[in-house]
């Protein structure tokens, strides 16, 4: 077997899905070569991070909460509308489904805060209603003040995805995660292990979805800077990587084909300053994303 085939199957080798006669040429062929090896141990190290993330238990009301407002939007249907038995139903339904999605999405630690957290690429419950797809780092609370990095990604149609990390360059990236996106559904990706291993303050990460490819720089989450003054000139990959190291914030870019060199000489400065001044003169805008910032092509 080659060394591409084989870390294609590294996932499934892992997880044990993997039998018969090609577990025993995948386990020949990790016998005689080192890289491979070096590679299974790495997402290994990956799986036991996954593992190992904490679970979040639920409000013990979280049940007489729900059920309480559900009520209340079926009492204010049936009194505003007074229609026929089944179309009351349905817009009882639906205010119900609006209701939940409002109040996951209002917990400090979103979803995951009322379903709990942990396992291998969880998945939340499905939604009733379309979610905000995309791929958006969250930070976990856990106690002392400890943060942990996850990234979420949610799409409202299938699609497949892959998350790569690029320890040197952009051109040279391993592969991290692959599975696909369902309807209305979370994968979770915790970021912990990526960031112990790794000798960079920010992770610089390849998430694609169908060939679609943006680049995330993700630091460790603290202690983040409100304000900072910063000089530098170097290519955007660069400059976007050095400010979300320096405001400790998740930055998010949307390559548009160019890369243009950029130059920045701020004092003093929010991250949404120093970002508009950063992409003046160039063809990207910066845009609030959740708990980050988005660079994209105008």
């Amino acid at each position: 077997m080659h060394c591409e085939q084989v870390k294609n199957l590294l996932n499934e080798y892992i997880e044990g899905s993997v039998s018969g006669v090609l577990r025993d040429r995948l386990q020949a062929h990790l016998d005689g070569c080192a890289e491979c090896r070096r590679e299974l141990q790495f997402m290994q190290a990956i799986w036991r991070g996954l593992s190992a993330m904490p679970e979040i238990v639920p409000p013990t009301d979280l049940h007489a909460r729900i059920m309480t407002h559900v009520r209340a939007n079926t009492r204010a249907r049936e009194a505003q509308q007074r229609v026929a038995f089944w179309r009351w139903a349905g817009a009882a339904t639906v205010a119900a489904g609006l209701f939940l999605m409002g109040f996951f999405a209002a917990q400090p630690n979103g979803v995951q805060a009322a379903f709990g957290f942990g396992g291998t690429r969880k998945q939340v419950e499905e939604a009733s209603q379309p979610v905000q797809a995309g791929v958006f780092v969250r930070y976990r609370e856990v106690e002392q003040g400890v943060r942990l990095s996850v990234l979420e990604a949610r799409m409202n149609r299938k699609a497949t995805a892959e998350l790569h990390h690029a320890p040197g360059s952009l051109n040279e990236t391993k592969l991290v995660w692959r599975g696909t996106l369902l309807p209305g559904k979370t994968v979770e990706i915790p970021l912990q292990t990526l960031l112990q291993n790794s000798s960079e303050r920010v992770l610089t990460l390849w998430w694609s979805v169908e060939g679609q490819k943006r680049v995330l720089f993700v630091p460790a989450g603290y202690p983040a800077a409100r304000i900072a003054s910063i000089r530098l000139q170097a290519k955007l990959s660069d400059a976007l990587r050095q400010l979300a190291s320096v405001y400790q914030t998740p930055i998010e870019w949307v390559p548009n084909g160019e890369e243009p060199l950029v130059v920045l000489d701020v004092q003093d400065a929010t991250l949404e300053d120093a970002l508009r001044q950063l992409l003046v003169g160039s063809n990207y805008t910066p845009r609030r994303h959740s708990e980050a910032w988005r660079v994209v092509g105008q």
